[in-house]
């Protein structure tokens, strides 16, 4: 593992950083949650604020950044040695992208256990696990759930023989099933930096789809981006954006923004089939338009093509959409009038011997909005960088 570059002078400025990020969240929470103007009129429902939670604001001359760890992959293989090691590195690379980056949101982009290899008692204890980094240090953050965070669990043979489920007795019984998407959900909720929604229990058993807005500098109750989460499946329902999905969008984007003049940016963890068809051809060089720093594997996009990148293509205020699942790739392609990106392998759980890291999102509102994004490496340094707006 690369060496996470965290000098002592470092780490004391790490907790004189925690120490000022809880005071303004606080700060937020106990002056901001009465409060009127555009948020409200738009979708009250969508403002954390509401709950008590910190907000999202754009600081007048300050760009608003915020750092995507994908596939993360906490719990894997946890009877062997190997498998506890993976989640220090885990943690390891967050630490370091977040004492150099400070970003001002993190979104855990999917995939962040990999339930096949959990029992359902550790699970809980895994998530909170991961999601340390940011909360000790008060920062916001979301999630949208992978096909490997309640995925069926994968049993060894040997298990069912004298010697049992390693880490339990051979008589224990009663842990063979994954986390649900719903308790995962319910879990991350509880934490107070979380801004994760639920999402509409129409659309179940998809469960994270739901908008976070990031507010303007400009006057107070206005918007300056609209974030939208969704839930691509996989695990214990298939790997796809469903027709439901793509209906609540659309009425959702239509009623929050029904004049395109806000910027959107998508998220959701398993790519389309758009990304597969308007990528560079794996094991290739990345040549431009497109920018990206590994393309060493071939797209691995959901089941079916339900049209939601069509869809997303007919917003001209929808600038850009950003998946993980696969590991071993970190472009960004234009395609319309929108960008479809990956994030960049950040844990080291799952597979790919790669160097990791995150993309990192940096978002201007004057004198016009712009996005610039670039892919911070474990080691320190940075690739791939690139105007998407």
């Amino acid at each position: 593992m690369k060496d996470c570059l965290l000098t002592e002078s470092m780490l004391i400025k790490k907790m004189g950083a925690i120490y000022m990020t809880m005071i303004l969240s606080a700060f937020w929470t106990a002056t901001g949650v009465q409060f009127t103007g555009e948020i409200s009129e738009i979708h009250t429902n969508t403002d954390p604020l509401q709950l008590g939670k910190p907000r999202l604001q754009i600081v007048e001359d300050k760009p608003f950044k915020i750092a995507l760890m994908a596939d993360l992959h906490y719990g894997e293989n946890a009877w062997t040695d190997w498998g506890p090691q993976q989640d220090v590195n885990s943690t390891c690379v967050q630490e370091c992208i977040l004492e150099v980056e400070r970003p001002d949101f993190v979104i855990y982009l999917g995939d962040q256990v990999t339930a096949n290899n959990i029992l359902a008692a550790n699970s809980s204890k895994y998530w909170v696990q991961l999601m340390d980094p940011v909360t000790k240090r008060a920062i916001p953050h979301a999630s949208v759930l992978g096909n490997h965070d309640d995925a069926f669990m994968e049993y060894d043979n040997s298990w069912f023989g004298p010697s049992g489920i390693p880490g339990l007795p051979a008589d224990d019984v009663g842990y063979y099933h994954s986390t649900t998407r719903e308790e995962l959900t319910n879990l991350e909720q509880t934490m107070d930096t979380s801004l994760t929604q639920a999402g509409p229990k129409a659309l179940w058993p998809s469960m994270s789809n739901y908008v976070l807005p990031i507010r303007s500098q400009k006057s107070p109750g206005s918007v300056a981006v609209l974030l939208y989460f969704l839930d691509s499946g996989g695990g214990s329902y298939p790997e796809l954006l469903s027709a439901a999905q793509i209906a609540w969008f659309k009425t959702t984007a239509n009623s929050m923004n029904p004049s395109d003049r806000i910027p959107e940016l998508i998220f959701f963890h398993i790519p389309t089939v758009t990304h597969e068809k308007i990528g560079p051809k794996p094991k290739r060089r990345i040549d431009l338009p497109c920018v990206g720093s590994i393309n060493l594997e071939a797209v691995a996009p959901q089941v079916q093509d339900g049209g939601m990148v069509e869809e997303l293509t007919k917003r001209s205020s929808v600038k850009a959409v950003f998946s993980g699942h696969n590991h071993g790739l970190d472009w960004c392609c234009p395609h319309q009038s929108l960008w479809l990106c990956f994030a960049r392998h950040t844990g080291y759980g799952g597979y790919g011997t790669w160097t990791r890291g995150s993309r990192i999102l940096e978002l201007v509102e004057e004198p016009n909005f712009g996005l610039r994004s670039w892919i911070r490496l474990e080691t320190g340094e940075v690739a791939a960088e690139v105007n998407l707006v």
